[in-house]
């Protein structure tokens, strides 16, 4: 009776340890981070107050994984352009210029361009957006 419970035991441990080992080779199984940097970096201008205008330059790196969504961004960069150029235009000059603001900023980006991409291909490649300059004027 003592080695019926000892073997039984043994194969609860040993089928814990086979499911989580599993587990864990799935979740190793994703593609890797890739970071796609916008080049030429966002240059636009924005109303800065009466008829004075601001201009503002960001580096956006987009953040997908895998080369497969890597390619996805590169095809479809031109309407990212496009679409982050008019993200930016339409911003305040207090949003620009003001550092507590930046962070939803950049939020903002990122769901524009994971909204533009998610229309284009039907499904969201987008894993996270960095500004990584940020230059206003």
């Amino acid at each position: 009776m003592l080695n019926k419970i000892r073997l039984l035991i043994i194969l609860i441990i040993a089928s814990f340890l086979l499911f989580s080992a599993k587990s864990f080779a799935f979740e190793s199984e994703k593609p890797p981070l890739k970071y796609f940097q916008i080049d030429p970096n966002i240059l636009t201008f924005y109303q800065s107050s009466g008829r004075k205008f601001g201009y503002i330059v960001v580096q956006i790196q987009i953040v997908v994984r895998g080369q497969e969504n890597y390619d996805r961004v590169e095809t479809h960069l031109p309407l990212i352009q496009d679409s982050l150029i008019d993200f930016f235009n339409r911003q305040s000059k207090e949003t620009i210029q003001d550092l507590k603001q930046r962070e939803q900023l950049r939020l903002d980006a990122k769901q524009k361009v994971d909204d533009i991409l998610k229309e284009e291909l039907g499904i969201s490649i987008v894993e996270n957006l960095l500004f990584t300059q940020y230059v206003f004027q």
